[in-house]
């Protein structure tokens, strides 16, 4: 089958420059667009979502992905250099090109069964890797909270892969305003109760902090679950923390 390719060797080509504005999260809302990186990720993508890809980031002589073959979307070849720019993890791989639409807004008063996982983390690493876990474990949905890093910012999808296709994601209110929220909600705090002997309700909402400030004020109806860890350990990654939450919530309703 016969490719076409486009060759971008000018720093001031548009479509180079318009890849330089995806390693931002207002670029990629402004643009729609965003990068995946890995051969893993690039894979997955290409397979199993085909329809969400925009086009392909090539180096040099580097071959298509057998996976984008059938595929026919945009090829980009650039080369050595520039390709550098926006190969920001050093894959030397190629980059997919994947569409990422506005997120619906989240309807505070609609009591979705199961897990509703709030984000309000600033780290992109964060928001990526708590969305794979949310994937991993099956959370009915993940509301992005206004604090929240942009998900499909480029080290969020770095951490999420296909992940970030596999999870319904909705766009939240502030972290400060979810106290309007009739949702029951559990929080995540170093003075909550154990949460391997919770029971979980069958439709709730967990929230996690922010990095390094925590929680606002809780209203006092809300739950707050504690990990069990070692004396001397002040605190998990709030990413990490999230996770092991999410594996106990899964597991325990797996044994009802």
């Amino acid at each position: 089958m016969t490719m076409r390719v486009k060759e971008i060797i000018s720093r001031s080509n548009p479509a180079f420059k318009r890849f330089l504005t995806l390693l931002s999260g207002h670029g990629i809302k402004k643009a729609g667009v965003t990068l995946i990186s890995g051969p893993k990720q690039v894979r997955e993508v290409l397979t199993e979502f085909p329809d969400r890809c925009e086009g392909i980031i090539l180096r040099d002589q580097q071959e298509v992905p057998e996976a984008g073959i059938s595929v026919g979307i945009p090829l980009y070849r650039l080369n050595a250099e520039l390709f550098r720019e926006i190969d920001v993890f050093g894959t030397h791989q190629p980059i997919l090109l994947i569409r990422c639409e506005p997120l619906p807004i989240w309807d505070r008063k609609d009591q979705t069964s199961g897990c509703s996982l709030f984000i309000p983390f600033q780290d992109p690493a964060n928001v990526g890797a708590v969305i794979r876990s949310a994937a991993a474990f099956g959370v009915s949905r993940v509301i992005l909270l206004k604090e929240a890093a942009h998900p499909f910012h480029y080290k969020s999808a770095r951490v999420a892969g296909s992940a970030l296709l596999r999870v319904p994601m909705l766009a939240g209110p502030s972290i400060y305003e979810l106290s309007r929220s009739t949702t029951p909600i559990i929080t995540l705090s170093t003075k909550g109760h154990p949460v391997d002997s919770f029971r979980f309700p069958s439709a709730f909402g967990l929230l996690p902090g922010l990095e390094g400030p925590g929680l606002p004020e809780t209203p006092r109806q809300w739950h707050a679950l504690a990990i069990p860890m070692e004396p001397g350990v002040e605190s998990l990654n709030a990413a990490l923390a999230t996770g092991i939450a999410l594996y106990v919530w899964k597991s325990r309703s797996k044994s009802r």
